[in-house]
Parts: structure tokens; C-alpha cells; sequence
């Protein structure tokens, strides 16, 4: 091996056609022409080609779209370099092939009846049991109800009945029925004295009554 190949091999790329001379290296790869010589190495992508013709000064001229490698006639022997470049041809179609070949379409899935669709979903049943929500609050507070009044205090029961509370009312009335009684059956008396009678009556008949009442309310 010598020293340009060596100099490939450290590239990591493998070689599908090469040719080595006194002066440099050529090697075709899967997408690049590759030269090795003394200035270094130097690549042309093999899709881009599109002429090899004579350059100057000795030299051969492979065209790309944009740039050009240039190889010496004197670093290889002339009829293997004709020969190799002659090689080159189907290299350069099979790698503009690559690059200009779209990707396959997907196949067409075969034809199949569409699924029937699907049944339309059960109506909800009604849970057997479920817990209801609580309430929700209202975002405005409500008014407070009014408070109850308070219930007035019951009243305490009576005492027991004065038992003379009955005998002064009658006598009350037994009273006032004398006086009444007196003042008609005696027209032609003292005015006077008449007068003094009705309200003597009158008087004591009232504080009767009002001492029967007092003494039951007392109790």
C-alpha cells in the first residue's frame, strides 16, 4: 500500500474503484470521486459531474455544477487513467439516480367495505342509588331573617280562691239592693237624709265588692 492509498484509508471510506500512480491517488466511493496527493485530499461529489475534459498545463479536468477537480497527467500512468475515467461514467449516473429518484408512494390500501357504524350508545339508566349535591350557595348574601319575638313570660298561676271573696259579693249586692230599696219605699223622708242613706249604701256596696276582688287577685 502506499503512502496516498494510506492516506484514503484513513478516511474510513471504502473504495468501489481506485487507481494509484507515481504522483496521487483516485478512488470512487459510493457518492464522491476522491483524489490523494501531495497537497492533500480533495473530493467532487459524483452526482454533480456533468464533463471530464483536458485542463491546462498537463492537466485533466473533471467539471462540476459549482467547482472542478484537477488532476495532474504525470501522477498516473496516461491509459489507466483514460480507463478509469471511462469507469467513471455509470458511477456518476447511478449516484444521480439516487439523488433524484423520489421515494416510493405508499401502495394504495386494497379496497374494503367501509365498517358498519357503530350503534348509537345506550341511553344513560338511572343510577339505583346516588348521593345528592349539596346546595349551592348563592354569591350574594341574603338579608338575615328576623328574630322571633320573644314569647312573653307566662303568667304565674292565681293563688287559690279566697273563699270570702263569694259571701262579699253577695253581701255587696244585698247592700246596694237595701239602700235602693230604701230610698223607694220612703219618698216622703228627709231629702237629706235620703241622700245620706244612697251614698252611705252606695259606699259601703263598693268597698265590698272591691275588697272581694282585691283579696282573690291578692293571692
Amino acid at each position: 500500500m502506499g503512502k496516498y492509498e494510506a492516506a484514503f484509508s484513513r478516511l474510513g471510506e471504502e473504495a468501489l474503484v481506485k487507481l494509484e500512480g507515481p504522483g496521487g491517488f483516485l478512488a470512487v466511493t459510493e457518492a464522491h470521486l476522491v483524489f490523494v496527493d501531495d497537497a492533500g485530499v480533495k473530493r467532487l461529489e459524483l452526482a454533480r459531474i456533468r464533463r471530464v475534459g483536458k485542463g491546462e498545463a498537463g492537466t485533466l479536468l473533471v467539471q462540476g455544477e459549482e467547482d472542478a477537480l484537477v488532476l495532474p497527467l504525470k501522477a498516473f500512468p496516461l491509459e489507466e487513467l483514460k480507463a478509469f475515467l471511462e469507469g467513471l461514467k455509470p458511477h456518476v449516473a447511478r449516484a444521480r439516480k439516487a439523488t433524484s429518484t423520489p421515494a416510493p408512494a405508499p401502495k394504495a390500501p386494497l379496497t374494503q367495505e367501509a365498517p358498519p357504524p357503530p350503534p348509537p350508545p345506550e341511553p344513560p339508566k338511572a343510577p339505583v342509588w346516588e348521593e345528592e349535591p349539596p346546595p349551592k350557595r348563592d354569591s350574594v348574601e341574603l338579608a338575615p331573617e328576623p328574630e322571633s319575638p320573644p314569647q312573653a313570660p307566662t303568667p304565674k298561676a292565681q293563688g287559690g280562691r279566697n273563699p270570702l271573696a263569694l259571701p262579699l259579693k253577695v253581701l255587696s249586692l244585698l247592700t246596694l239592693a237595701y239602700t235602693v230599696a230604701f230610698v223607694v219605699l220612703n219618698p216622703g223622708a228627709d231629702p237629706w237624709v235620703l241622700a245620706g242613706v244612697l251614698l252611705g249604701g252606695l259606699g259601703l256596696a263598693l268597698t265590698e265588692w272591691s275588697s272581694s276582688t282585691s283579696s282573690t287577685s291578692s293571692r
